[in-house]
């Protein structure tokens, strides 16, 4: 049994709140996808991830990027960046199996999360755009 991320948020930053609740109420099935992909080296790098999610003051550059290769390895993105990834274990899946169903709805979970973050990205952006016009007037 996976350790639950806290929900309630140890930061002010509504992005990291977001992912801590995506991976609280997903964790443990974006382990065992990645596991079932990419094998043990799947499900540390998910783990690492939630081991990053729960000391985390502020959604920093490194875990957008692990949240991007999550996306890309759950995607079987071919080029997953930095990571080597032996992707050998997909291979036996059966496409019409509830496994491949449930990779794939937790792929575009996990897409919804990075458009989500993205957007919020969007409107702080214009948010410190409009202060910085009404500081110069």
């Amino acid at each position: 049994m996976l350790r639950r991320l806290p929900t309630n948020p140890l930061s002010t930053d509504p992005q990291l709140s977001a992912v801590r609740a995506h991976f609280s109420a997903n964790g443990e099935s974006l382990c065992n996808a990645a596991a079932l992909i990419d094998g043990d080296a799947g499900r540390s790098r998910v783990l690492r991830l939630m081991s990053q999610l729960r000391g985390a003051s502020r959604l920093d550059r490194t875990i957008r990027l692990w949240l991007v290769e999550l996306h890309r390895l759950l995607s079987l993105d071919p080029d997953i960046g930095a990571f080597e990834s032996n992707l050998s274990f997909w291979t036996s899946f059966d496409p019409a199996g509830p496994e491949v169903e449930e990779i794939c709805l937790l792929t575009d979970q996990l897409h919804d999360l990075l458009v989500e973050i993205g957007e919020r990205d969007d409107a702080r952006d214009a948010q410190a755009l409009a202060f910085q016009a009404n500081d110069a007037a």
